[in-house]
């Protein structure tokens, strides 16, 4: 296996107060508890659980959005939990997020080329003006998106679009970690696939390594090289598909693989 490119360590997230679904420890909630992983260079791991067990959680700390309460988080085996976000900066290109509902992530005032633009003047200052229109326009390409669509706004495109948009601006900076926190959930089933269709090419064409959060068993058995199920904040097992939903002795994923089953 190669060397992992971002690592969690005992990461564990405490709320005070009430929190409705998460586990509790005493006036304190719990979102995410010892929970420890790695992600490998070039892998698409799949962290699987159903809402409100703490997987946006963690995908909030990874970003380095919140703070954990305590663990390590480790970027090329460099500790980045307790950086400030201005010593994070040199970190945060390298790692970007895809959210649910792209219709929240794109400002409906910006035109797709505004929006595309952006994070190039941001990431990439010294780039010239060509340069960065070539750039933008390979990856509309790449993403299955017209060229004509970089003067059109948000609210012109459907779910589908949008989430290609979305792609096409986080992937723009080359990162060398993406998270795709439940990026098909909001879209038709018909939809669906081919965005995750989109985002198998891209892992590859981009060498990516992803961190892919989803609550739905046959999406994460058909795209991870390796999956993770967790529950109420833990971790309930880790492995590759087969391993994980066919040979675990855990009465949390038995339960959930003999659902799909039932129901297929």
């Amino acid at each position: 296996m190669n060397n992992a490119v971002l690592e969690a360590v005992n990461l564990v997230k405490v709320f005070p107060g009430s929190r409705k679904g998460l586990v509790s420890r005493g006036s304190d909630l719990t979102a995410v508890d010892e929970v420890s992983f790695s992600l490998y260079k070039g892998e698409l791991l799949g962290l699987l659980g159903e809402s409100g067990c703490g997987k946006s959680t963690v995908a909030k700390m990874l970003m380095h959005l919140i703070s954990p309460t305590s663990g390590t988080i480790l970027m090329d085996g460099e500790e980045v939990q307790n950086l400030s976000e201005s010593a994070f900066r040199r970190r945060r290109r390298q790692i970007q997020m895809v959210y649910q509902n792209p219709f929240d992530c794109l400002d409906p005032r910006m035109r797709v080329r505004s929006l595309l633009e952006e994070p190039l003047k941001i990431w990439f200052p010294e780039m010239g003006e060509q340069i960065r229109q070539d750039r933008i326009h390979n990856m509309l390409k790449e993403c299955g998106l017209p060229g004509n669509c970089l003067d059109k706004k948000p609210g012109e495109f459907s779910g589908g679009q949008l989430q290609r948009i979305s792609i096409a601006r986080a992937l723009l900076v080359e990162p060398e970690i993406l998270i795709a926190d439940e990026i098909i959930s909001a879209l038709d089933v018909s939809v669906q696939n081919q965005i995750l269709n989109l985002l198998i090419q891209m892992k590859q064409r981009h060498h990516l390594s992803i961190l892919f959060i989803t609550h739905d068993l046959s999406v994460a058995r058909m795209v991870s090289d390796r999956v993770m199920v967790m529950q109420s904040g833990r971790i309930k097992g880790i492995g590759s598909p087969e391993e994980v939903f066919s040979n675990s002795a855990d009465p949390y994923i038995r339960e959930l693989t003999e659902a799909v089953f039932t129901l297929s």
